[in-house]
């Protein structure tokens, strides 16, 4: 999930000689495990240990795996950077005898355009780039999410479809025998956090993502499905 740089950054604003130049931070800092079901051949379910972070630190809004800054607000919508890591896209050669070479989480940013659309619902349309010298590639994002609050629980429900570029795609699927092309992939995300208090709350996420045929065709993939589920209790903030 969100990388251990930022689990650090928020601990020290809990100390009196980092109020002076650290924002306050508000939201929801959890323990968690996560279980990845990963599409690669001959790959086992990964379950990890992970920080979930759900809030802001002064402007920047910290949503799981993903950080962003709004630069302009507008009254039709929201202009922001924004960056994530991908963590759901990964293999370790050593669990696999298809591959030598590993295929990492890679760090990427780009723009981001949050516009509300009727009822609560919200459309968001995001640009991608690797800047970790992994894949080197882009992805393109067009989201749909809605809020729904009830007493002590609140969900968070997304459909989303990422095109992923060829570049990406081979990166993550190709081999000397085999490119990909350029493909969509579908998504789904629940994310759910019920209060135990005003201290403490117990979190889940669930992400569920369909890819396309390239994908599947690819001899170091055995489906054309990646889940991830993550289970946590936090405090707070």
């Amino acid at each position: 999930m969100k990388s251990l740089t930022c689990f650090s950054l928020l601990f020290f604003t809990q100390f009196s000689f980092a109020e002076d130049w650290l924002p306050e931070f508000n939201g929801l800092i959890a323990g968690a495990v996560n279980q990845d079901d990963l599409p690669y051949a001959q790959v086992n379910t990964q379950t990890q240990p992970s920080i979930l972070i759900f809030g802001r630190l002064g402007e920047v809004f910290i949503e799981g795996n993903r950080a962003g800054y709004p630069i302009k607000r507008f009254p039709f919508g929201t202009f922001s950077a924004v960056g994530q890591i991908r963590t759901h896209q990964y293999l370790d050669a050593d669990n696999t005898s298809l591959t030598n070479e590993d295929r990492n989480r890679a760090i990427e940013v780009g723009p981001q355009f949050t516009l509300p659309i009727s009822h609560g619902y919200f459309s968001q349309f995001t640009w991608f780039q690797d800047i970790s010298g992994q894949h080197e590639a882009q992805e393109f994002e067009a989201a749909i999410y809605k809020r729904f609050i009830f007493e002590n629980f609140r969900l968070i429900t997304t459909l989303a479809a990422q095109y992923q570029s060829k570049k990406l795609m081979n990166y993550y699927v190709g081999t000397a025998n085999y490119q990909a092309n350029g493909e969509w992939t579908q998504e789904i995300e629940l994310l759910g956090v019920y209060d135990i208090n005003k201290d403490w709350s117990v979190t889940a996420m669930w992400r569920y993502y369909q890819h396309g045929s390239d994908f599947d065709r690819s001899p170091l993939t055995s489906k054309n499905t990646t889940s991830r589920i993550a289970v946590g209790i936090g405090r707070h903030f």
